[in-house]
């Protein structure tokens, strides 16, 4: 069964007057699937040429943005939607909330069905720190 991984961090939060540590359980990934990884398993898994795979992700990407250049939200059925997004600093004056108030550009994913169900279903489990001791001699057993 598929799990979302996770560990235990020791963490100080900045807004804490009293500076005391939390800890605060953060999800560990354990890999990356490369471009050239997913477009293998796409082949693999719809019978078609690395030639075709490719021409039809770079379709996909290059609709994408193009429809997100123009404002557009774009659906992409059951596993979600992308839509442009903006931060922008807050302003006490309407006349200040202009485009230099915003900082950061991004693009937006809301899940869909699919990934919603995913992590419905999905389990959690904590990843264990590996048992490393580097000061014991295990050639002569002296430390």
């Amino acid at each position: 069964m598929m799990s979302i991984k996770y560990k235990v961090v020791k963490q100080t939060f900045g807004f804490d007057k009293t500076k005391k540590p939390h800890y605060v359980v953060k999800p560990v990934t354990t890999g990356v699937l490369t471009f050239d990884r997913v477009r293998a398993q796409v082949m693999q898994v719809c019978g078609a040429h690395r030639g075709t795979v490719n021409q039809v992700i770079d379709g996909l990407i290059d609709v994408m943005i193009n429809n997100l250049e123009m404002g557009h939200s774009v659906q992409l059925g059951e596993f979600g939607t992308i839509r442009p997004g903006i931060r922008a600093k807050a302003k006490t004056r309407e006349a200040d909330a202009t485009a230099e108030s915003v900082y950061r550009r991004k693009v937006n994913f809301v899940p869909g069905k699919l990934l919603k169900n995913f992590l419905q279903d999905v389990s959690i489990s904590k990843i264990e720190p590996l048992k490393t001791d580097y000061t014991e001699d295990v050639t002569s057993g002296e430390l």
